[in-house]
């Protein structure tokens, strides 16, 4: 909507975009809708069903190395008048601007505004005291901690980080907003979580997470995130990557904040299904081939079965994971 107002989209503009796969589908859906043409860039890893969904579209797609699509991006459009790049790193928050979500009492509506209301209609509960989530383009858990420090929400926001990922240190200790931290990166990741092979984190050009807007920030091991995935699934909750960082990073608050005299509440989000993985996280071949030196991913699972259970911090707990894996190769 905001390219549309800006004026960056007409009849006549080809839209490209970075992505891991989702957002490039939403967006392929509305240009089709609106009859523009659509290009994903998106990782040379992608899965082949997220393909499936952007090119069912009718959108066309390139495929570069993961840390490469911001530069494959700017280059293929500059000097294109016909060209728009949407930059969803760089321009995620321009959506909060357009977000509607009914004749609600405060000005800034966005998801965050959603989820007080419906915690007071259904469950006649206040704010929750945490709200967790990972961050891609930081465009969602940016705009959370603007409207609830906007309106005073006394909810602490919290991010939950993928482990090589540099945003931890962006937003804790001020570092990569000058400096590239792809060095770091290790690959897989978590597809469309964290920042790492990009470049450094420029706000406004390279990401749209702002620190500011941040209370806490919480690293979670990769392997820990797929055991989460896949402990969820057996209990009926079929979510994709940042659900499985999520909900380590809220078992971890729950463990720390909660007490026998005052349970705390966590309010986190589950974003894309399952089905989007099933070649990938939720593939035990595949997970073996890639995460090899990662740790232990059974030990993992046991860990997230005894945190839920017993009340105990699944990262300190789960420290033994990976000392699991070296002591089998010794």
């Amino acid at each position: 909507m905001w390219a549309l107002v800006e004026g960056h989209i007409k009849e006549n503009t080809t839209v490209f975009e970075t992505s891991s796969g989702n957002t490039a589908y939403s967006e392929a859906y509305m240009c089709r809708l609106i009859g523009v043409k659509f290009v994903a860039i998106v990782p040379d890893t992608i899965e082949r069903v997220k393909v499936e969904h952007i090119e069912e579209q009718g959108a066309s797609i390139f495929k570069v190395p993961i840390g490469e699509r911001l530069a494959f991006a700017r280059n293929i459009t500059q000097r294109h008048p016909d060209r728009f790049f949407m930059n969803q790193f760089a321009n995620a928050d321009r959506a909060e601007e357009f977000h509607e979500s009914g004749d609600y009492d405060h000005e800034s509506v966005n998801v965050f505004h959603e989820i007080l209301h419906q915690l007071q209609d259904s469950f006649n509960r206040s704010a929750p005291d945490f709200f967790v989530h990972a961050a891609g383009t930081g465009g969602t858990i940016s705009s959370v901690g603007r409207y609830a420090k906007k309106y005073n929400v006394k909810t602490r926001i919290v991010l939950a980080d993928s482990e090589y990922s540099i945003y931890y240190d962006y937003v804790v200790n001020n570092r990569f907003r000058n400096e590239s931290g792809s060095s770091l990166w290790v690959s897989p990741g978590m597809a469309g979580i964290g920042f790492g092979p990009m470049g450094a984190a420029i706000h406004g050009v390279s990401t749209s997470l702002a620190p500011s807007a941040i209370d806490m920030a919480i690293k979670i091991p990769d392997l820990a995130s797929v055991a989460a995935m896949h402990y969820l699934k057996t209990i009926g909750i079929e979510g994709g990557t940042s659900t499985g960082v999520n909900f380590v990073a809220s078992l971890h608050l729950a463990s720390k904040f909660s007490t026998p005299k005052r349970r705390i509440s966590i309010v986190t989000l589950l974003a894309d299904h399952a089905s989007s993985y099933d070649s990938s996280y939720y593939n035990k071949q595949w997970i073996q081939e890639n995460f090899a030196g990662h740790g232990s991913f059974e030990c993992w699972f046991l860990v997230l079965h005894q945190s839920i259970n017993l009340g105990v911090d699944p990262l300190q707990l789960g420290a033994k994971c990976s000392r699991t894996l070296q002591r089998s190769q010794e």
